[in-house]
């Protein structure tokens, strides 16, 4: 089976049974024994210890995988879907292991679709089974990348379907049960049932209930897959090529349609109507949440399906899917595909299997920007960054870097950009009425900002990521963002004090002594280029933050510090404002929401390794994330770079 197919067959048996449903597809072969009068297909729908290459691993059966679930009730359909042809709970289906694999016999109900399918098997127009299942225990090998299936959990069909996965199981069209040395006679109980027409009326009403109770259980308390665009496009061709592909046979075989075949049909026909209206849907919802990222605005509907998908997704979940070549489903695969497509958008190459978009990492209140602080006066906190109703993983990924904190401009970029900024500042005269008026001398040039690829590197064990849940999630996530903002403020401290256009109070060739005057000097430089006071904070590396505290100790400078505030400002002391030496601080005053631009070019991706330290029992996980930072207004911002006691 290609993945395409694959991928349709797994979405619809997960709509049926459950997301953690898996599905495998077999040969089947029929016999040309026998006559009709009862129509029976019997073979072996999985043999033990025979590898399969399934595309993204190769997988294995061991002996006894299938001991706890030969009691299950399971129904044998075609094509995972429909009225069953016969089932366990009648008698009408029986399934034992033996030393070869799981051996299945089908007594088929004497239905359009039960002759159908007997004679289409019987031809060879149907070679293949395949059964649905969900994994109890496994065993993963790595280096071989080979996952053993060594307990099924729950077992709910065998089908008659299209294409294989396994072909090296059987599946035989005989026309009566045959008596072998391992009991092929039904039993009397289950011979009384058929006989019997109401003790057939009450297996009827059993399995009706049964099904609904099942439907109402998945529709309630399974988790269902959401399709993203490819996805939908993927499942209608699927669709439309089983449809084109029941005309052909039909055409060449210069018949009409069984009733099965038209019933089908129309059915694929209905399905891809509906699917249209979805792909349709979906395509507006695309462009709807492309334009949210871009102005950073949204609906209250869009929050929402943000929030709720943030709520469902699992980092550890991710993780431990890539560590065992099993594919992403729910929201981690969601936002995958949505941060894969981004990054494609703006010409970027996504490395990883596990990736979160821009737009799912923005808080949704503004208070880390200069508004508030221009507006009503006070300092930008940053508080925004981190809403109190997220996930762990969004959560811990959402917190911001320092900059950020300040009230530096942040903007989810959607390509590269150009920003005008003021180079000289201009100055308006009065005339008279009827006097020429001089040019103001304002000046610009412009700044350019294209993506540069922040990447950090961490190794967990396989059993703190297996652990998983909201508290695993957490750590991980905090480790990967402090390693990526710690990497953002030194390059955008780094670039504030390279920036030749930024006001200097430093003493050119010695070092400037930590005086007041020096704050002072500061805070007047911004003024005068224009800067906005009333936005303003003081950051200063840890030996300058020391020399401050220094400084208030005197007893003529006391009011320095006041009330936690450094003449009358915030200030932030960080590691990340690289002191030049043991003895000498560095220090920033200036506005940062009018002096500082950071850009994000996209969400988080994150590479997988398990292989690497695998001999350790442990996991790489490789993060990458795109951004660049560039100033725009050097007037706002003043510095000291050699301040000593």
């Amino acid at each position: 089976m290609n993945n395409k197919d694959q991928e349709t067959v797994e979405y619809d048996i997960r709509q049926k049974y459950g997301a953690d449903v898996e599905v495998r597809t077999m040969q089947l072969r029929a016999s040309e024994e026998g006559g009709e009068s009862e129509m029976i297909l019997e073979g072996y729908a999985a043999n033990f210890d025979q590898t399969t290459d399934l595309g993204y691993f190769n997988e294995r059966i061991a002996r006894g995988a299938f001991d706890d679930v030969l009691e299950d009730d399971v129904r044998y359909l075609v094509n995972h879907e429909g009225m069953p042809l016969a089932r366990t709970a009648n008698g009408t289906l029986e399934l034992r292991v033996d030393k070869k694999g799981l051996y299945t016999r089908a007594k088929l109900s004497d239905t359009q679709l039960g002759r159908d399918t007997y004679k289409a098997v019987k031809r060879g127009d149907i070679s293949e089974m395949s059964f649905a299942f969900t994994i109890g225990e496994q065993d993963v090998d790595t280096e071989k990348n080979l996952r053993t299936v060594t307990q099924v959990k729950r077992l709910y069909d065998v089908s008659a379907v299209t294409y294989p996965a396994y072909p090296t199981t059987t599946l035989e069209a005989r026309s009566k049960f045959a008596a072998s040395a391992e009991a092929d006679i039904p039993s009397p109980d289950d011979v009384e049932n058929i006989a019997d027409n109401k003790g057939a009326e009450a297996v009827i009403e059993r399995q009706e209930k049964e099904e609904k109770n099942i439907r109402n259980f998945t529709e309630t308390k399974k988790e269902k897959k959401i399709m993203n665009l490819n996805d939908l496009k993927g499942q209608r061709a699927a669709y439309y090529e089983e449809f084109v592909e029941i005309g052909k046979m039909v055409d060449a075989e210069g018949r009409g349609m069984t009733e099965a075949e038209q019933e089908r049909a129309d059915k694929l026909d209905m399905m891809v109507k509906e699917i249209d209206q979805k792909i349709e849907h979906k395509k507006r919802e695309q462009d709807m949440i492309k334009r949210m990222a871009h102005t950073g605005v949204s609906s209250t509907s869009e929050s929402d399906d943000i929030k709720a998908t943030n709520y469902r997704f699992s980092l550890s979940r991710a993780i431990n899917s890539v560590a065992n070549q099993q594919n992403l489903e729910g929201a981690e695969a969601e936002w995958r595909t949505e941060a894969h497509r981004e990054m494609r958008s703006q010409g970027l190459q996504p490395n990883g299997k596990v990736a979160i978009p821009s737009f799912a990492l923005r808080s949704g209140a503004d208070n880390f920007t200069a508004a508030g602080a221009a507006v009503g006066g006070t300092a930008a906190d940053g508080t925004g960054f981190v809403p109190t109703d997220v996930p762990a993983a969004i959560e811990a990924l959402r917190a911001p870097s320092v900059i950020e904190t300040l009230g530096a401009q942040v903007i989810n970029a959607q390509g590269n950009l150009k920003f005008p900024r003021i180079s000289s500042e201009g100055l308006a005269t009065q005339v008279g009425e009827i006097t020429a008026n001089t040019g103001a001398g304002l000046e610009l040039d412009e700044i350019n900002m294209s993506p540069n690829r922040l990447s950090t590197t961490t190794t967990y064990s396989q059993q703190l990521i297996l652990q998983g849940g909201p508290e695993v999630d957490r750590l991980i996530a905090n480790d990967l963002r402090q390693e990526l903002t710690e990497i953002i403020d030194r390059k955008a401290f780094a670039k504030i004090l390279a920036d030749s256009s930024v006001n200097d109070q430093s003493t050119a060739g010695t070092d400037t002594t930590f005086a007041t005057a020096i704050a002072m000097n500061m805070e007047a430089a911004v003024l005068a280029a224009g800067g906005n006071l009333a936005g303003c904070q003081y950051v200063m590396s840890p030996t300058a933050y020391k020399l401050s505290k220094t400084l208030a100790q005197v007893a003529n400078v006391n009011a320095l510090f006041d009330g936690g505030r450094f003449n009358g400002y915030n200030p932030v002391a960080t590691k990340h404002l690289a002191d030049s030496t043991t003895d000498v601080g560095q220090m920033i005053f200036g506005n940062f929401a009018q002096g500082l631009i950071l850009a994000y070019f996209s969400g988080v991706d994150i590479l997988v390794d398990p292989f690497s330290s695998a001999s350790t029992g442990q996991i790489d996980l490789h993060l990458n994330r795109y951004y660049d930072v560039a100033i725009r207004q050097p007037g706002a911002l003043s510095i000291c770079t050699d301040l000593v006691a």
